[in-house]
């Protein structure tokens, strides 16, 4: 073996040790920390949260009244609160399993109930002023880069997939936006032991990323390599575990497709060994993870003769004497626990979106029209659109200073004509012959601003519309003219109303009590499925199961906004939105069909009983 195998070896040994030494103990605390935090803080936080919210008028948060929420003080007290709180959690964690390995690294052996009561003695420093940016370290840099460190409590968050296909459009944000990702790398890398010096140490945040960044000096290659190599061993364990269930689940499932009650069975006994590989996998990542930083931190701190905390835990004044056995029994009776809760909820979930549009697939919304094909907002749009077989054709509408009701997405025209216009204060007849598709290609060089009427006319009876007003205040009857046109051509079965602008909604209520109305959002947070509307239409990042299953039970329906890759457009699928909206009708309708053949059916139920095990 050569000088870097043995050196790999070697390290893999002393790893190994620090989670073997008190083994029982930890996979006591992660079990514990584990359902703590999904089955108490996090569901608890976040109902506080909401109801704090809504004592302050907001009841949900959207895309309409976000900035207004922010922008209250005690909102803003509320989320400081909550960040503090989800912050502290995750450094609970942290804190604790230091405290383990550094009993285990000098051979000391850890009562639970001492080590958990130290851990948040630790943790709980958070609090001082000095030590506030661990806030943003855990809640951002961490999640974000996901590579040195990872906590199963703070994992989940992400960047909105709207806000990345914003930054990735833009070559400049998307160069300021990898440069800062590489940044917040370098910095998760540069102060990978600054928990370790919090923790053993009582350093604040600034004595403790100073510390850590001296003591990575001279190792920073090594100890990448390190990470990843040890994170690529658990992964490819992993893979080759799932790969194994998926075969088994591949097979049984062709079987029980046309068998709704054994499927269901077999949904729900299944789940319950995906839980567990699942479960097994979330308790020791965080603790590996962990594990590998702390045998680096005493290898380097020796190397440079740094004194390391020897000090050992204080044992509990009053001992219980509790056998091994015990032990075993209680952790292994919570980790079964904990297995039987995700099985229920990977059934319960399951079941809720296993539905018609789960085995027929979701309608196709063409966005603005066939806005790939033509100029968006046009006839030549809503043309295409019905030429491709789409369910409904979005466009969105304005009133001009005459009263008309036109098609446009922007109030300005500059956009689209070159004119810099505003269609709230300019008569029809100033808009109505402008070119707005040349610029798409020569061949809709005659292609104008159309009227809500003109669209109806083209697509009554072949096709539905999504009609989004967008209200700017300075409309004279922009929802009664509409209304009024759809009413006239006997189109109101045919279309729903939406916007971004709930107060609008609430006025076509008011004018049209029957028509459907979808409220527009970006964000869903609290209790919005409980707006008295017909249907919710979310940009796709902030749909989850659990919205959708909270839309369902009011028996209302979920749009997702603008989707247009096919892994997006697959995810909507799983989730079992209502319908997608679509920039490419195509693309999206050779996705949906692929999925919803028995074979394909087969492989979308196996993604989602291992959904989270590879996410």
């Amino acid at each position: 073996m050569d000088k870097k195998g043995s050196v790999i070896l070697s390290r893999a040994k002393e790893i190994l040790t620090l989670i073997k030494f008190n083994f029982l103990h930890l996979l006591f605390f992660e079990a514990i920390y584990t359902a703590v935090g999904s089955m108490i803080i996090y569901p608890g936080g976040f109902f506080l949260f909401n109801k704090m919210m809504a004592l302050l008028g907001f009841p949900y948060l959207s895309g309409s009244n976000f900035t207004q929420a922010m922008t209250n003080p005690l909102c803003l007290i509320t989320l400081i609160c909550f960040a503090f709180v989800v912050a502290f959690f995750g450094l609970l964690e942290f804190t604790t399993l230091i405290l383990l390995f550094n009993e285990s690294h000098f051979k000391r052996k850890v009562q639970l109930i001492p080590l958990c009561r130290e851990g948040f003695k630790r943790a709980i420093k958070i609090i001082k002023t000095k030590n506030f940016p661990f806030v943003i370290f855990i809640l951002i840099i961490i999640p974000l880069t996901e590579f040195s460190l990872s906590s199963n409590f703070i994992s989940e968050i992400s960047i909105p997939e709207f806000v990345m296909s914003y930054i990735t459009a833009s070559p400049l944000y998307s160069t300021g936006f990898t440069t800062l990702s590489l940044l917040l790398f370098l910095l998760s890398v540069i102060w990978i032991f600054s928990f370790h010096y919090f923790t053993l140490e009582s350093c604040h945040f600034f004595q403790a990323i100073k510390k850590s960044r001296l003591l990575i000096k001279g190792h920073f290659w090594q100890t990448i390599f390190f990470i990843v190599f040890f994170n690529l061993i658990i992964l490819v364990l992993l893979v080759i575990a799932v790969i194994m269930l998926e075969i088994i689940a591949f097979f049984i499932l062709g079987q029980l497709l046309e068998h709704p009650l054994a499927l269901s069975i077999f949904i729900a006994t299944f789940g319950l060994l995906v839980s567990g590989l699942f479960t097994i996998f979330q308790l020791l990542t965080t603790s590996l993870n962990l594990a590998v930083v702390s045998e680096f931190y005493y290898a380097y701190s020796t190397s440079a003769s740094l004194a390391v905390n020897p000090e050992p835990l204080e044992k509990d004044k009053y001992k219980i004497n509790v056998k091994q056995k015990t032990i075993v029994a209680i952790g292994v009776t919570t980790i079964l626990f904990f297995i039987t809760i995700n099985s229920f909820a990977i059934f319960n979930t399951f079941s809720e979106t296993f539905n018609d549009q789960f085995l027929s697939g979701p309608q196709i919304t063409a966005h603005r029209g066939g806005s790939n094909l033509a100029p968006e907002n046009t006839l030549a749009a809503l043309q295409k659109a019905i030429d491709e077989g789409a369910d409904y054709a979005e466009i969105d509408v304005a009133q001009t200073r005459d009263g008309v009701i036109v098609v446009s997405h922007d109030n300005n025209i500059k956009r689209i004509s070159g004119k810099d216009l505003n269609i709230w204060s300019s008569n029809y007849a100033d808009i109505k012959d402008l070119d707005i598709g040349s610029w798409f290609g020569p061949q809709f060089k005659n292609e104008h601003i159309p009227t809500l009427e003109e669209a109806i006319q083209l697509c009554h009876g072949k096709i539905r519309l999504n009609i989004e007003l967008k209200p700017t205040g300075h409309e004279a009857s922009l929802v009664e003219s509409t209304v009024a046109i759809i009413q006239q051509n006997d189109f109101s079965d045919q279309c729903v109303l939406a916007s971004l602008d709930y107060p609008t909604l609430e006025k076509v209520s008011s004018v049209a009590p029957d028509q459907k109305r979808a409220y527009i959002t970006a964000l869903a947070i609290g209790d919005i499925q409980k707006l008295p509307v017909d249907i919710y239409s979310i940009e796709s990042s902030f749909i989850t199961p659990e919205i959708v299953g909270a839309i369902h039970r009011e028996n209302k329906e979920v749009l997702a906004w603008t989707v247009d890759s096919q892994e997006s457009t697959e995810k909507m699928l799983k989730i079992g939105v209502d319908n997608i909206i679509t920039d490419d009708v195509a693309q999206t309708r050779t996705t949906v069909e692929q999925m919803i053949k028995p074979r394909e059916l087969i492989e979308r139920i196996n993604d989602y009983l291992f959904a989270d095990l590879l996410s």
